[in-house]
């Protein structure tokens, strides 16, 4: 199988729908009729904070597309050096618009030495395994490294005699707003994600909900199961 290429007009059509869904919290660099189009992301938190798009407080993100091939967005740090809950709070947004539409993703990674510290949610729609594979033996990227790469939606046997249920995993990622693999990824840095999630700082952590899900009991249920995943 040869190598896929992201297509403007593709690019230019997903741009017009998340625009759309997203308001005012993207803006695009110039054209998005491109192959890689570009934009800024800004937090609600941010916004109602008086941040706007000019100030620099926004996070960069990238993305490629062939509507029939594959699908990868990406979200990084902008010099401030943002935080993992920031950056996770913005990948979940973009990432609750695109599984609507085109389903579960297939990857989630990040590669070495990247200045962007990006954080990537890809998804294959043809030769799902020979994808996979090409991720877990180094050979996807010729002028890059994979540092973290997790396989989304893989099944898993029951450890230790706990596990939970693919409806509940379902239901948390849901809520969530991330694929259920990646919420030890959030616990690291909960109070980021939830104020950029949420629009607002916790300001009582014993009341603070991410979408309707408490938080305290996202971390104490969730927190020693995450970690067997």
């Amino acid at each position: 199988m040869g190598e896929l290429f992201s297509k403007a007009k593709d690019c230019s059509i997903l741009a017009s729908m998340l625009k759309k869904k997203l308001g005012n919290k993207i803006d695009f660099y110039g054209s998005t009729y491109i192959e890689v189009p570009s934009g800024k992301y800004l937090s609600s938190y941010r916004r109602n904070n008086g941040e706007y798009m000019f100030n620099g407080q926004w996070l960069p993100f990238y993305f490629k597309f062939s509507k029939n091939e594959f699908l990868r967005i990406s979200v990084g740090s902008n010099h401030y050096h943002s935080s993992i809950g920031e950056k996770m709070a913005a990948l979940s947004d973009f990432y609750s618009i695109l599984s609507e539409e085109y389903g579960e993703p297939t990857v989630f990674y990040t590669t070495k030495d990247d200045d962007e510290g990006l954080l990537t949610l890809q998804w294959a729609f043809i030769n799902k395994e020979e994808e996979i594979e090409k991720f877990q033996s180094g050979k996807y990227f010729d002028d890059a490294e994979i540092d973290t790469l997790i396989i989304l939606g893989k099944k898993k046997e029951k450890t230790e005699g706990y596990s939970l249920s693919d409806k509940t995993k379902e239901i948390i990622s849901k809520q969530i707003g991330l694929p259920f693999e990646l919420l030890y990824l959030v616990d690291e840095d909960i109070e980021n994600f939830v104020k950029h999630k949420n629009g607002k700082e916790i300001s009582n952590s014993e009341g603070a909900k991410v979408e309707g899900v408490p938080v305290t009991s996202f971390e104490k249920k969730l927190e020693k199961k995450l970690s067997k995943l």
